[in-house]
């Protein structure tokens, strides 16, 4: 097997290309990406799982034909690559299944009977205007919420975007911009990825503070 990889405008975040199917067998094929932000999370997979005991790895994210592997600042991508490549080939050459249980949530980009127009449109120009390109750079966006009152639109961003510094370009000058264009409702666009990663893991701390009280643990 012969794994390429792909740069990413994060330097900290690189697509791994290993030439066959990621999330595209049947069990996954409904799914766009698969993203896991913490060791504990990563557990969901084998792969991840073993691609989190690489030191310096914070990130991992699947897509159809990619993983990208996101880490710490201060580690080297030459000292982790070696790495990287043996755990996603050995991975692929088992047989084994990517995931260790089925992910049951939908697709943020799926339209719902609830949604109205306005939301509805929002959706579709995210997944066939800006999706494709951010997955082209190894990351992906969840739709979040639109405010009609203030006509924010609030996203966030995942994989190879998450802390990347030209977020914050692409949110303005290309998400943005073209909301805007084709739906004037629309004032703005927000990423609340970190915030609301830092609030899930504000109440998991404060869950294994109250157990350990208890003499309990999580892990």
């Amino acid at each position: 097997m012969f794994i390429q990889t792909a740069t990413t405008p994060n330097e900290d975040a690189l697509q791994f290309i290993p030439g066959v199917p990621v999330l595209g067998n049947p069990d996954t094929s409904s799914m766009r990406t698969v993203e896991y932000t913490s060791p504990r999370e990563g557990l969901k997979s084998a792969l991840a799982t073993r691609l989190f005991a690489i030191e310096g790895v914070r990130g991992v994210m699947y897509g159809s034909d990619f993983v990208t592997v996101r880490k710490e600042p201060d580690y080297p991508w030459q000292l982790m690559k070696p790495d990287i490549y043996a755990a996603i080939m050995d991975h692929f050459s088992s047989g084994r299944a990517l995931l260790r249980e089925e992910d049951q949530s939908s697709d943020s980009m799926n339209v719902g009977e609830h949604d109205s127009e306005i939301v509805s449109e929002i959706k579709e120009l995210l997944e066939s205007r800006v999706r494709p390109a951010i997955q082209e750079d190894g990351g992906d966006l969840d739709f979040v919420s639109f405010n009609e009152g203030t006509g924010v639109v609030k996203i966030k961003l995942r994989g190879a975007c998450r802390g990347c510094a030209s977020s914050s370009v692409t949110l303005k000058h290309g998400v943005e911009g073209m909301l805007s264009y084709y739906i004037p409702e629309v004032t703005g666009v927000e990423d609340v990825g970190d915030e609301l990663e830092a609030q899930a893991k504000k109440e998991f701390n404060k869950l294994e503070t109250e157990l350990k009280s208890d003499g309990k643990s999580v892990e």
